[in-house]
């Protein structure tokens, strides 16, 4: 097949000799830019995005990290032939192999918690304001709430980072109680991350962490500007 659409699944500078299939079951090349590979699939029409192929994509994706350090691509990254994909890769391969090496070695660990009881409730309604009164006691209250769960969310993530090479705390999408956070790590401290995990679980009360991975990459790499 030639002049068909590329699909993007990752970048990587070493291209495995048995690579899964990709989407649709096409098999799957590496197009050479400088010092980086993309590793692509080839099809007549870009695939159309929907939910199975998304899990089609992070299978191919994290079959290429077991065998590869790579770049993860976002999920429907496509691009017109091999020049258009050179055109994306060329002013950035100098950064994509800096990257590489940043994850080299490290996998991504997703960690969420949710903080009931030390954040504020959502239904609490301030009593009319007043200079010394009950809207101030309102005010200081909910600053004090606000304050325990940062502290809260302060006591999971600061360990956990403790063992990381990188970390980024992620929006909670409007709602406070809600804490999220994604870790790069070593692949060889995988199983301490676990048991510290566990330990905050025992010490933390009602407060529930669970972690789930090892995932690719994709918290700690930068793809093509939107």
């Amino acid at each position: 097949m030639s002049g068909g659409a590329l699909y993007v699944y990752a970048v990587t500078d070493s291209f495995p000799g048995t690579a899964p299939t990709g989407l649709h079951g096409a098999p799957l090349r590496a197009i050479e830019c400088g010092p980086v590979l993309a590793v692509v699939s080839e099809h007549a029409v870009a695939p159309d995005p929907g939910e199975g192929l998304l899990w089609e994509h992070e299978r191919v994706v994290e079959e290429l990290m077991e065998a590869a350090t790579i770049l993860p691509m976002r999920f429907g990254t496509t691009v017109e032939g091999p020049e258009a994909l050179i055109a994306m890769l060329e002013p950035r391969r100098q950064e994509l192999s800096a990257l590489l090496e940043r994850v080299r070695g490290a996998v991504e660990l997703s960690v969420r918690a949710e903080l009931p009881s030390v954040t504020e409730p959502v239904d609490l309604e301030p009593p009319p304001p007043g200079p010394s009164g009950p809207g101030t006691a309102y005010l200081l209250e909910r600053a004090g709430r606000r304050r325990r769960g940062e502290e809260a969310a302060e006591l999971i993530h600061r360990p956990l980072a403790a063992l990381a090479r990188r970390s980024m705390r992620r929006p909670s999408g409007g709602d406070p109680r809600a804490f999220k956070a994604a870790y790069l790590v070593d692949e060889g401290t995988v199983e301490a991350f676990g048991v510290r995990v566990d330990r905050l679980n025992a010490t933390l009360g009602d407060i529930k962490v669970s972690c789930t991975g090892p995932w690719p990459p994709y918290s700690f790499v930068k793809e093509k500007p939107q």
